[in-house]
């Protein structure tokens, strides 16, 4: 019987999936849509994106990950395995999956990912901490004994860690990460011109004229909703200036984060952070001016990695080659390393 591996970014708002000798085979935003009724799913992926906010009376749109973890292990179970067959799954074949998690998540986590991993098909699931297949994936040598020090800025959660011979030292998650920046720019429209939008429009609105600074050249995009005091359709015109105090709060909160996990890290490691800089990856670390923020606030070099939203997925490359000598199921990384299991 075939057998080969797939290596899975399974994020909040998209999964990325890599296959040795082919890259990403498969980038899909991690959304399901079911009937109310019964709760058969329909669609998953882009299909389903397209009904957030617009979904008829028999069906619900849903992601099914929160804060970087798994809040429906059913629903995120059919819908990797509608992704597995997307990218190609061939049938009689056996398929080992690596899945990519946050750093520190609890074993009760853990094995909802597996779970959600074997009802895909996968004949074994492997864990990987997300910071270690990031790392990888902007070109960090893994066998380096010098630290780095990397944040993962996704939509449910931002991963900051120190690394050190391809192993994370020291690690922390937290919930301030690419949603809670949309949630932000929704009060501020709320608050500032009285406009409902949806979170599909929020992110939208991030990605055309979001900053972490205020740029050289002022930006305009215009911005349609629902007045929320008289109900009625409405356009408004947003300047990414406006933007830039609700976005840059958000920043500041990683950016203090950052400031926690160096500060809590060994003094020899801190010292070689002075060479290497900060490394940003993960989609949301594209918003305009986070690098030159970060530099500013902590006063490290800081650089962004190529193609950085699919750094973890491009990461599990070098894991995939040796499936052979992990460890399946539940196996705490993190925790073990850091001494604290």
């Amino acid at each position: 019987m075939f057998e080969y591996a797939l290596g899975m970014d399974l994020g909040t708002s998209s999964v990325l999936l890599y296959r040795p000798g082919k890259g990403v085979v498969l980038q899909e935003p991690s959304v399901v849509a079911a009937r109310r009724c019964g709760g058969e799913v329909v669609c998953s992926g882009t299909a389903a994106q397209r009904l957030l906010g617009r979904e008829p009376d028999n069906l619900v749109a849903v992601h099914p990950l929160h804060g970087g973890v798994i809040s429906d292990c059913g629903m995120t179970g059919r819908m990797v395995q509608d992704f597995v067959n997307k990218s190609g799954k061939k049938r009689f074949s056996r398929m080992n999956l690596l899945v990519c998690v946050p750093p520190l998540i609890s074993e009760l986590e853990e094995r909802a990912v597996i779970d959600a991993g074997l009802q895909a098909g996968a004949n074994r699931v492997y864990l990987l901490e997300e910071p270690v297949a990031a790392a990888a994936g902007a070109g960090i040598d893994p066998n380096s004994a010098k630290g780095v020090l990397l944040v993962d800025i996704g939509a449910g959660t931002t991963d900051i860690a120190v690394l050190s011979f391809g192993a994370v030292v020291r690690a922390v998650s937290i919930r301030t990460a690419g949603n809670r920046m949309d949630a932000a720019i929704r009060q501020y429209l709320c608050h500032a011109h009285d406009l409902d939008v949806g979170e599909c429009t929020a992110e939208h609105i991030k990605c055309m004229i979001g900053c972490a600074v205020p740029r050289e050249e002022l930006m305009e995009l215009e911005v349609r909703g629902r007045n929320s005091k008289t109900g009625l359709p409405e356009c408004v015109t947003l300047t990414d200036a406006e933007l830039s105090e609700p976005l840059g709060e958000c920043v500041d909160t990683i950016i203090q984060a950052v400031c926690e996990v160096i500060t809590g890290a060994p003094p020899e490691l801190v010292g070689d952070l002075t060479e290497n800089g900060v490394v940003l990856t993960g989609g949301v670390s594209q918003l305009y001016g986070l690098e030159q923020r970060f530099a500013q606030k902590i006063g490290l070099q800081t650089h962004l990695a190529e193609d950085p939203l699919t750094c973890v997925a491009r990461g599990t490359a070098r894991w995939l080659e040796h499936l052979h000598s992990m460890q399946e199921g539940t196996i705490n990384l993190a925790r073990k390393r850091l001494g604290i299991a």
